[in-house]
């Protein structure tokens, strides 16, 4: 983590702290593991045995609104849906720590590069993930870049995405013991939900091109910036403002 000293030094810089999604962005996405923990849930929790999370679109939204939607379409009240879903995470969360050992959890093209670059140069990083944050520190730790993260806002803390830029900010201002404007955080991500979060939030996004949708998508959903893969190393440090 980089010092009180340095970050003041970075903000003077006007450098941009990056906030990572998960799935579609750092790891591939449909990880099987994660995807049963939901229907674990679903079943034992909501009491739903036919329920799937393959009934909606879930790309880009967090796993409260994954389970609180899924629920819905089986006649339970959004009132009900919300006062189980701690129960329902808490569910979630073990069942992905009872079979993560059977699951793989690859790292997307250029990651690491991009990784040890922000390393290098003492940048704070971060993750901004729909997932429940037990789940994606594990997911992390498995994939081996668990390392590179000093903070990060999960779907766990909030039920819409554009709340979690304020649990970041908040995160990071603890972590550095003072406080940080939110026009210093970018948020990198996959789909154009993790775009319309940033314009909500009134920060910068960076499209990335490696889940299941295009450049053209990305940028016709108003990305600040669009690359293929997190590979494009020069092109996002220079979006930051990092030398």
């Amino acid at each position: 983590m980089a010092t009180n000293t340095s970050i003041t030094n970075l903000l003077q810089k006007n450098v941009k702290f990056p906030l990572f999604d998960v799935d579609g962005t750092l790891l591939e996405s449909g990880n099987k593991i994660h995807a049963d923990s939901f229907d674990f849930a679903l079943h034992t929790v909501y009491n739903q045995p036919t329920a799937s999370t393959e009934e909606i679109h879930i790309h880009g939204m967090i796993d409260t609104q994954i389970l609180i939607e899924t629920v819905k379409l089986h006649g339970i009240s959004e009132k009900e849906a919300k006062n189980k879903v701690n129960e329902a995470m808490k569910a979630m969360t073990h069942y992905f720590d009872k079979h993560k050992g059977n699951g793989t959890f690859i790292v997307l093209d250029g990651v690491k590069n991009i990784l040890e670059e922000l390393k290098k140069k003492q940048i704070p990083t971060g993750l901004l993930t729909g997932n429940v944050e037990e789940i994606g520190w594990s997911k992390m730790e498995q994939a081996g870049i668990k390392e590179y993260f000093t903070f990060g806002a999960f779907g766990s803390l909030a039920f819409k995405r554009v709340d979690l830029i304020k649990i970041a900010q908040e995160r990071l201002e603890k972590l550095a013991e003072r406080k940080i404007p939110i026009k210093h955080f970018v948020i990198i991500g996959d789909t154009p939900l993790d775009i319309a979060c940033a314009k909500a939030g009134g920060i910068e996004v960076i499209g990335v091109a490696t889940g299941v949708y295009s450049k053209d998508e990305l940028r016709n959903a108003g990305a600040d910036l669009v690359v293929n893969t997190l590979h494009e190393t020069k092109k996002i440090l220079k979006f930051l403002n990092i030398n």
